[in-house]
């Protein structure tokens, strides 16, 4: 390695660690705002060095319920990307080795319903909730959610599966596997990265959506994006307990992210190789 070589990949890594360090300010200064004071909060210049209080999260997990919404958004993207990926998987595996009349077609046609602007089915959900008695039910707002992430796991998945050489199946048929067998023996395990991507993509996609929550849910059955906006009234807006939801929302998916981040990597990887 020459010495322009080295003194170029140490300029790259520097501007990286700064692109990193832009990227994270606001997320860490929104973590700083929580545990401030409402003077602290806005006092100018700000402050960097002060001392920290956990008033804001006791009031708004335990004073004004907050912990409910956390529950309720849990639960839901649970059983969202479970079904998503139970319900997609499947299919994704049919397109991938199976081929009809105007399969293609159908193919873009499902992934364009995933493209479709929420706001354009906020009223037909609507009523069609209400119509089923599903409004305000864990039941509706899970329905929804799987029903757009559903087309979104067939695409992932789909490109996953058409990596995984068709010998294999037909050596598992040869063998004696039925298509149900060959599915679950070979081409779910085979296929465990490109699930971890998809399960965490499906996961966020479930946790921060608002819209539909907003729409389908009632004061026990709101999420957490859907009950933040509570905490703007008249009387004020109270930062200090919006930074302490905000930090909050992001730490389950940072979570589970964390988990699946070997097997994630991974999949995204083959996904762009292919």
């Amino acid at each position: 390695m020459n010495r322009s070589t080295s003194i170029t990949r140490r300029v790259i890594l520097i501007l990286f660690i700064i692109f990193i360090f832009i990227y994270l300010v606001p997320y860490l200064w929104l973590i700083a705002t929580s545990f401030k004071t409402r003077l602290d909060a806005f006092s100018m210049p700000p402050k960097i060095i002060f001392n920290p209080i956990t008033d804001n999260y006791r009031t708004v997990f335990l004073e004004k319920n907050f912990l409910l919404n956390l529950k309720n958004s849990i639960i839901i993207t649970f059983a969202v990307t479970l079904i998503s990926l139970g319900v997609g998987m499947p299919s994704a595996y049919a397109f991938s080795r199976f081929s009809m009349r105007g399969d293609k077609v159908f193919f873009f046609y499902l992934l364009g319903t995933r493209f479709t602007p929420v706001i354009v089915l906020s009223l037909p959900l609507y009523f069609i909730m209400s119509n089923f008695k599903l409004l305000n039910t864990f039941t509706g707002i899970i329905i929804a959610h799987t029903a757009f992430n559903i087309a979104f796991v067939i695409w992932m998945m789909k490109g996953f599966f058409d990596t995984i050489p068709r010998e294999i199946d037909e050596s598992a048929r040869v063998d004696g596997c039925s298509w149900l067998s060959v599915f679950f023996r070979m081409a779910v395990p085979l296929s465990v990265h490109g699930i971890s991507a998809t399960a965490v993509f499906c996961a966020i996609n479930s946790w921060n959506e608002f819209l539909m929550a907003l729409i389908l849910t009632g004061r026990n059955t709101a999420t957490l994006p859907v009950a933040l906006p509570g905490l703007m009234t008249p009387q004020g807006t109270f930062w200090g307990q919006i930074a302490a939801v905000g930090s909050t929302i992001t730490i389950p998916i940072l979570i589970f992210t964390f988990i699946v981040q070997k097997y994630m990597v991974q999949g995204m990887s083959a996904g762009a190789i292919k």
